[in-house]
């Protein structure tokens, strides 16, 4: 059972204890409360449905809130060579605006039925995946922000080694297997302003009842990210033996 589901087995077990509650209330009530008979009696509360679980949703829904602010702020601190923060920016606050939104309807809205609030509630989780989809998504895309970033100052360190290795061989070797992990990254992690193929991907996915597929997408994006920087690793030592060549 994954933690959504368990979490609506909890709500409707509360929720029959409290139809339950209510009921008992309607009975006790005096004969005759509010001009209406027993079988009627009851507030416009005690008839709406799950309304003690509303309390729930809401802090589901402003602990979703904050994570999408939190992921603005992240990307908006980074640099975009892939020009892949702007639209994910937009789509974090379209998410945040939507849950905002289903949030106020449900405070305000007497359901019926436990079966319609949870619907609603649902919502929060299925339309909008902002833990499962929307966190992991904005992470490869500020990963490969930060790879691109190291990337780049260490193709500007080659490109000054270039220039000072002239006739020696260890480090012309050395610069070789340097410029070699630097495509390697490329392979894997692209080359602005275009984002290797698993990093796009990630970028174009959206929430979806079954997760399946976005789940793959992002397990792949996040090997080639772990491949990008071990290539940059090995850049890094190939430059410092470069370095140290032209010191022997």
């Amino acid at each position: 059972m994954n933690r959504v589901t368990a979490k609506y087995v909890a709500l409707a077990t509360t929720a029959a204890f409290a139809v339950s509650v209510v009921g008992v209330s309607a009975v006790s009530a005096p004969a005759g409360a509010l001009g209406a008979s027993p079988r009627s009696a009851g507030s416009t509360a005690a008839q709406c449905k799950g309304t003690s679980l509303k309390p729930v949703v809401h802090d589901d829904a402003v602990r979703r809130e904050a994570k999408l602010a939190t992921l603005v702020a992240d990307l908006r601190a980074r640099r975009d060579p892939f020009a892949l923060n702007g639209p994910q920016i937009s789509a974090l606050q379209g998410a945040s605006a939507g849950i905002t939104a289903l949030d106020g309807q449900i405070a305000s809205t007497c359901y019926p039925t436990l079966a319609a609030l949870r619907a609603d509630a649902t919502k929060i989780f299925v339309d909008y995946r902002v833990f499962w989809l929307r966190g992991p998504q904005t992470h490869v895309i500020e990963a490969a922000d930060r790879l691109d970033e190291a990337r780049s100052r260490l193709a500007e360190a080659a490109g000054l080694l270039a220039k000072r290795v002239g006739a020696n061989a260890p480090a012309q070797a050395d610069l070789a297997a340097m410029d070699q992990a630097l495509a390697s990254a490329d392979a894997k992690l692209g080359t602005p302003p275009s984002a290797g193929p698993s990093i796009a991907a990630v970028a174009g996915l959206q929430p979806a009842a079954d997760m399946s597929q976005d789940t793959t997408v992002l397990q792949g994006a996040h090997a080639d990210l772990l491949a990008a920087r071990a290539a940059l690793a090995d850049a890094r030592a190939d430059g410092l033996k470069v370095i140290s060549d032209l010191h022997a």
